[in-house]
């Protein structure tokens, strides 16, 4: 073998020893951290947003079939939704002239996971873009509660979507989004 491929697989053997040896480094590190139970890896802060617990009575109005698996109707600035076995809808767009929409939910699920989110999704060119921060989550009790979503843009176009994390339960509920336009 030549002078110059011994020199090539010798700095080819030390680059591969480098290489392996900071993996196994990285590992030993990670063990270690596991079994002291220390680490320098940063908790991310919970942002979940629940809807608090509401004393208003929850009036729905403009719907005449209660029990129809997925109603609207729009009454006095609200849209009013009913929803009975469901595990995702959206609402058609309407606009929140003062920037502030107040939505008010009670729902109920047949079992598995106790909680449903609503999220508000803003109308652009070719879809809808998520608005940042707008998802709320809902105790399924059916208890009343209510959350705000506010500085919106009164000039833009807006729905939201109710979901269940499950496609094996269903849910069933009340909604009322005040402040429409």
């Amino acid at each position: 073998m030549s002078k110059t491929k011994r020199i090539l697989a010798f700095a080819l053997a030390v680059v591969l020893a480098v290489l392996v040896l900071t993996g196994c480094k990285s590992t030993l590190t990670s063990i270690a951290h596991k079994v002291l139970g220390t680490s320098n890896e940063v908790q991310e802060d919970d942002t979940t947003q629940w809807a608090v617990l509401s004393s208003d009575p929850l009036m729905i109005d403009g719907i005449a079939d209660s029990s129809a698996k997925y109603a609207t109707a729009r009454v006095n600035g609200a849209l009013n939704i009913v929803f009975n076995g469901i595990w995702s809808r959206q609402t058609e767009y309407f606009t929140v002239p003062s920037g502030l929409l107040s939505v008010y939910g009670c729902g109920t699920t047949d079992g598995g996971a106790q909680k449903f989110k609503i999220s508000l999704w803003k109308k652009v060119d070719g879809g809808a873009q998520y608005v940042d921060n707008t998802t709320f989550y809902f105790t399924a009790d059916g208890q009343n509660y209510h959350c705000d979503i506010d500085n919106l843009d009164p000039n833009a176009s807006y729905r939201i979507t109710i979901s269940y994390d499950s496609s094996r339960y269903y849910l069933y509920g009340l909604m009322k989004v005040e402040g429409i336009g």
